[in-house]
């Protein structure tokens, strides 16, 4: 598998602002054979963005979340049979999903569900205490088909050396609980220090929020990783 790095916007840019991201990143990206670029965009901008980017090598889409429910009536919800052939993957369970809109791990289980039944990859985020209750709310043949993403609640700009040791501690605990599956470190990561980040051992790689919203800063940074 390739090493991914993943954009995730949140909701910071308006869909003006996110056409000007992807014009700007596309002039400056280079694709490589060896990594995969995850840019999570929201709902009403993914099929605008997913025209523009189209056409550039190593990239995919991911929604910023989906429904815990099918089609039906869920009034404001985005199910993921929407999503099936606009994006790859599923960002789910991120700590501001869970923290401001109040989602549980049966809530992001459901969502890896239904994700995983429309032919979706979740990547589910996750901190230190919630591994394991949420790996115990998922099927084990769930489980083996996830991307996790490690997203502890870092104030201000990543420490490498700290999260460094955090890290490595954590990675065997998150393998006997995920089967060994991918793994993405998401906390405070920037373009300044995102290439300590990506040499970290046993990484699948990382996920910047704030850090991406530059796209020739972040273009320039994957180039060099």
């Amino acid at each position: 598998m390739k090493k991914m790095v993943l954009a995730n916007w949140k909701a910071q840019l308006s869909p003006e602002r996110a056409m000007q991201w992807c014009d700007a990143f596309a002039g400056a990206y280079q694709p490589r054979n060896d990594l995969e670029v995850i840019v999570a965009v929201p709902f009403l901008c993914l099929e605008r963005v997913a025209e523009r980017m189209k056409q550039l090598a190593g990239v995919s889409l991911a929604a910023q979340g989906v429904s815990s429910y099918p089609q039906g009536s869920y009034t404001g919800s985005i199910p993921a049979a929407w999503l099936r052939g606009l994006t790859r993957y599923t960002l789910i369970g991120h700590r501001e999903r869970r923290r401001y809109f109040h989602e549980t791990v049966q809530d992001v289980a459901r969502q890896v569900y239904e994700s995983l039944a429309e032919d979706l990859q979740p990547i589910v985020c996750f901190d230190r205490d919630l591994l394991t209750p949420q790996a115990a709310a998922m099927a084990a043949e769930e489980l083996g088909r996830l991307i996790w993403a490690y997203t502890p609640d870092t104030p201000g700009t990543l420490e490498i050396a700290r999260s460094e040791a955090e890290i490595l501690a954590l990675l065997p605990q998150i393998a006997r609980r995920t089967d060994s599956r991918p793994v993405l470190y998401g906390g405070g990561v920037t373009v300044a220090n995102g290439a300590g980040v990506w040499r970290l051992p046993g990484l699948s790689g990382m996920m910047l929020g704030q850090g991406c919203l530059d796209a020739t800063a972040f273009a320039t940074m994957v180039n060099r990783l």
